[in-house]
């Protein structure tokens, strides 16, 4: 094999002739908004907002402004959300004593009055769960607001990865199944619908041929690590997500700002990442913020499970006595739609069916029109 194609252990080094680290960059997104106004960072005490709460922490110290101030929510009725444990070790690691905590009951979920409000002014947003960020700076002084919103795709497998893995690891058969699997375009198509239509079984055998011939026609992620990082990142639904994102705080009167999303992070993670890639996530923390958090966070493999705070008694009601009207039943089965919404776990991608059907039982735009 080529020199060139050789994939490095892992870690992130500077390339040679590199502008800036990855951290270097993320310290220069995050300085300025340090040193102007109050900066809140949504903290879940997650890997992403806590790498994103490390480095605001630290460029605030070096620029000796105030340290950023964590916002976390509290669900009284959902205790597989509780990360209190893993949020006192990084609060602690990095000295910061004032937090601002948010206790809900029910107020986060997708049917909430909160929510409703939101979607009589707004109609559908994506993701749905948007329509209740807000909630977070209710009542507080405007200032800045960032999160770790994004870091899962951004610090994350590519195509290639599961190929340079196995090679890292010198396992020659499994090196072939996964460079087949990474180069064969038609298997990756296959895969992709496959995988959609597992996450949504409310389709019809029309839905299921329309989700075919759209998977069919879209351009696969480019083999390179670093190329297909800068086209998830340039992709509509990342752009759509991060524009959304910004925009429910920008109506509520702060600046919102995703680091881990952001050009100048994205440019320069993919300016040191090689062909290959750096390494799995947990590598790739490590390389970028092991001078920052402790190694049990950077490692960490559990997350927390948001499903009790979405989906409550309101969801279910209202799945109950839905019209059957706001999605179409050509490409939607609506008794296995509303069969989803009343599992124990309703699938992510059910919620913006959910929204969409709430906006036409109460006759209401699903966008807005705009005098």
């Amino acid at each position: 094999m080529p020199e060139a194609a050789t994939p490095p252990r892992s870690g992130i080094p500077r390339r040679e002739g590199s502008a800036e680290s990855p951290v270097d960059a993320l310290k220069a997104i995050i300085g300025p908004l340090v040193s102007g106004r109050t900066t809140y960072v949504l903290f879940s005490g997650g890997r992403d907002s806590s790498a994103v709460l490390a480095v605001a922490t630290r460029v605030a110290r070096e620029l000796g402004a105030d340290d950023p101030i964590p916002l976390i929510g509290r669900h009284n009725d959902a205790p597989d959300s509780n990360e209190t444990e893993w949020q006192d070790l990084v609060l602690s690691h990095l000295k910061l004593t004032q937090t601002i905590v948010r206790r809900f009951t029910g107020e986060q979920s997708l049917l909430s009055s909160r929510s409703e409000e939101s979607l009589r002014s707004t109609g559908l947003l994506w993701p749905p769960s948007l329509h209740v960020q807000a909630a977070y700076v209710d009542d507080l002084p405007p200032g800045n607001v960032l999160s770790g919103e994004g870091g899962d795709f951004v610090i994350g497998p590519r195509r290639i990865s599961r190929t340079a893995d196995a090679i890292r690891a010198r396992r020659p058969r499994e090196t072939l199944r996964a460079a087949y699997g990474a180069l064969a375009v038609s298997r990756w198509r296959r895969t992709a619908a496959d995988n959609l239509q597992i996450a949504s079984p409310w389709l019809t055998p029309e839905g299921r041929t329309m989700l075919t011939d759209v998977i069919q026609r879209m351009t696969p992620e480019p083999l390179s690590w670093s190329a297909g990082l800068r086209s998830m990142s340039e992709s509509r639904p990342a752009r759509m997500a991060n524009t959304n994102f910004r925009g429910v705080f920008d109506v509520a009167g702060f600046h919102c700002e995703n680091p881990l999303e952001h050009p100048r992070f994205v440019s320069a993670l993919s300016a040191t990442a090689h062909y290959w890639g750096p390494g799995n996530r947990t590598q790739m923390m490590r390389s970028l913020f092991g001078n920052l958090l402790p190694d049990r966070v950077l490692s960490r493999q559990t997350k927390a499970s948001f499903n009790d705070v979405r989906w409550t008694h309101r969801e279910r009601d209202f799945a109950r006595q839905w019209s059957g009207n706001g999605v179409d039943s050509r490409f939607i089965d609506h008794d296995k739609l509303r069969d989803a919404w009343l599992s124990d776990i309703p699938p992510v991608l059910s919620d913006v069916h959910l929204h969409a059907a709430w906006l036409s039982d109460n006759n209401i735009p699903s966008v807005p029109h705009v005098a």
